[in-house]
């Protein structure tokens, strides 16, 4: 018997505030809402930290048990590119 978990509709129990810029304040839920400020959001400067929170956050995707390693690696992300709100 073969077992399929969806996680897009999967969040994280305590959110992820941070602020790009000058702009607002933007609440990041889950491991998809993370990858896709990683990937398309984030500022240039990209460091160690950054990549292994894409990396995981991308795994996350697929694989629940990774979730809360998602969002541990993508607050150090914030914190490494001081977007942290």
């Amino acid at each position: 018997m073969n077992m399929i978990i969806m996680t897009s509709g999967v969040r994280w129990s305590e959110p992820v505030y941070l602020r790009i810029g000058y702009g607002m304040p933007e609440r990041i839920r889950s491991p998809k809402d993370a990858l896709n400020h990683l990937l398309f959001r984030w500022p240039t400067v990209r460091g160690e930290k950054y990549s292994s929170a894409r990396h995981i956050c991308s795994a996350a995707e697929g694989n629940s048990l990774l979730h809360n390693e998602a969002r541990m690696a993508f607050v150090e992300a914030c914190v490494e590119a001081d977007v942290l709100d």
